[in-house]
């Protein structure tokens, strides 16, 4: 039993290290469940996995250790549920979601012994922020915003939207304010904020996350 634990307290550690990379790269790119909430989620599971392993080897039939594996992976979808937000039309927090449901998946990975399967998709969730940055980059992915704008200024800035061929859909109209959510690629980003500028546009762009 102690020759157990002792082998259970290294994977807590390894699951440890994995959700503190994981919640690091979500944290420093400004995304929600950080280093705390991805490193708990992490080595909850790799507990739960290797108890459930240790039952199933010390008790055989019926303690199956699928059982309490798959009750891990129903349970993280109320955290992941948790961190999705919707808002009009516009759903907000899926990505986050997803990463939180692939960090428990390592998680049991770590905790049932499949270590280098736990590492492949470490370094896998690690290339997310690099990849979107790419297709943001290079125009295969368009980011959402908020452009808020002084109603006065809202044919200038229609304007502007249509000509730099940016959609757009009006979400909250103000007798001060419009609101439009974008979709725009990093060019497309900089292109609107010189012309907004140049027109005088008093405006503000927000960015929704993903």
């Amino acid at each position: 039993m102690l020759d157990f634990e002792l082998g259970l307290v290294i994977k807590l550690l390894i699951a440890f290290l994995f959700g503190v990379l994981i919640g690091f790269d979500r944290e420093r790119s400004g995304k929600a469940a950080g280093i705390r909430t991805q490193m708990l989620i992490c080595v909850g599971s790799a507990l739960l996995a290797g108890i459930s392993v240790n039952l199933g080897t010390k008790y055989g039939y019926p303690a199956d250790p699928g059982r309490l594996m798959a009750q891990v992976v129903a349970g993280i979808g109320f955290v992941g549920a948790g961190v999705i937000i919707k808002s009009g039309h516009r759903v907000s927090g899926v990505t986050t979601a997803a990463t939180i449901w692939t960090t428990a998946a390592i998680g049991i990975a770590v905790g049932a012994g499949y270590y280098l399967s736990a590492i492949a998709t470490t370094i896998l969730v690690l290339l997310l922020e690099p990849m979107a940055a790419f297709q943001y980059k290079y125009g295969f992915k368009a980011y959402p915003y908020n452009l808020l704008s002084a109603r006065e200024d809202w044919d200038n800035v229609k304007n502007i939207l249509n000509k730099l061929h940016i959609k757009y859909k009006i979400t909250n109209i103000s007798h001060i304010r419009r609101q439009v959510t974008i979709y725009s690629s990093e060019e497309k980003k900089k292109d609107l904020l010189e012309k907004l500028t140049e027109k005088s546009v008093d405006f503000e762009l927000i960015s929704v996350e993903d």
